[in-house]
């Protein structure tokens, strides 16, 4: 199935997928959504994380016999694919078979740049989204700037005007991070309101 971003929270309240796929070229929201996965799985009492990068000559049958090996210290574990390029270099087939087979101990994260569309027809992602949750993470453009640094402000427990808002919005010039710092630093230094 697929979710926005905003969605992920309240459905990892009600339910663990097997799988889910996060795609995106937004770095931290791309990081915040698998740290909502991860801490989910935290909550559903999985503490053991396997952490795989799908580069260049990776062996994608080590993907299937991790998806199908007990765990050593917990029942239940976290498989964490990174995949840079956004494909498998196996054309999906380790994916499927996985995706065929679920192990019930596991849940499997994938991890990918921004998916194009041609990726998103092939038989492995369909699968996937069939089978768990895809999230599909879309850059804050210009205009939706302002408004997540308010949400940002106000769950930090401060308020700022409109002024205050569309200045920083211009000075962090579209860096999410740099806004998200920006805004820790305030909280910690005890700002309330923010003013221009």
């Amino acid at each position: 199935m697929k979710l926005k971003t905003e969605q992920l929270g309240s459905h990892l309240q009600k339910q663990l997928a097997p799988f889910y796929i996060i795609s995106g070229d937004e770095p931290l929201l791309v990081q915040e959504a698998c740290d909502q996965v991860r801490m989910a799985c935290k909550r559903n009492g999985i503490e053991e994380r396997e952490l795989m990068h799908a580069e260049a000559g990776f062996d994608w049958g080590n993907l299937i016999d991790q998806a199908n090996a007990m765990s050593l210290f917990s029942s239940r574990r976290l498989i964490e694919v990174r995949i840079p390029n956004g494909k498998p270099s196996d054309k999906g087939k380790a994916l499927l078979e996985v995706i065929a087979h679920p192990n019930p101990d596991n849940v499997i994260l994938l991890v990918t740049p921004r998916l194009d569309a041609a990726t998103q027809k092939t038989k492995w992602f369909k699968e996937l989204e069939a089978a768990g949750v895809a999230i599909a993470i879309w850059p804050i453009d210009r205009n939706q700037l302002p408004g997540w640094l308010q949400r940002r402000i106000q769950a930090a427990g401060m308020t700022a005007s409109q002024d205050a808002v569309a200045l920083f919005a211009q000075k962090i010039e579209g860096n999410l991070l740099a806004g998200v710092q920006e805004i820790e630093k305030m909280r910690m230094m005890g700002t309330q309101q923010i003013s221009v």
